[in-house]
């Protein structure tokens, strides 16, 4: 089974998207920011990070510029972000560090879940 990690400060935004994807037989592991999912994946691994950008303790860019660094996921694994505030410069800056897809949140759940099928079978 596919495990993907949901880093998002709203736990209702957390929860319907981990009812979606475990309608499509994916494992969903959740934490509440940035800094939690560090903390998770410096001892697990993931086939896909979900984040929200728009969280306390990290934002979800800081949060894939620190998983960066990290020497065991130099951003191998597919990264989808959500954002409903994002400009221009941070798309940018998103997809110069290896995002796979930026999404408006909220996002439609057929558009989403096309993107996550598209990131799991890169």
């Amino acid at each position: 089974m596919k495990k993907v990690l949901l880093v998002d400060d709203d736990l209702n935004a957390r929860e319907a998207l981990r009812l979606v994807l475990e309608s499509q037989k994916l494992e969903c592991i959740e934490v509440g920011n940035g800094s939690e999912a560090i903390a998770w994946l410096s001892n697990n691994r993931a086939d896909l990070i979900i984040s929200d950008n728009q969280m306390p303790v990290l934002t979800g860019l800081d949060f894939i510029d620190q998983i960066k660094l990290q020497a065991n996921d130099p951003i191998q694994t597919p990264i989808i972000l959500l954002s409903g505030h994002l400009d221009e410069q941070d798309k940018q800056r998103a997809l110069q560090a290896g995002v796979f897809a930026i999404l408006d949140k909220p996002c439609n759940f057929s558009q989403f879940l096309s993107m996550v099928q598209l990131a799991l079978d890169q």
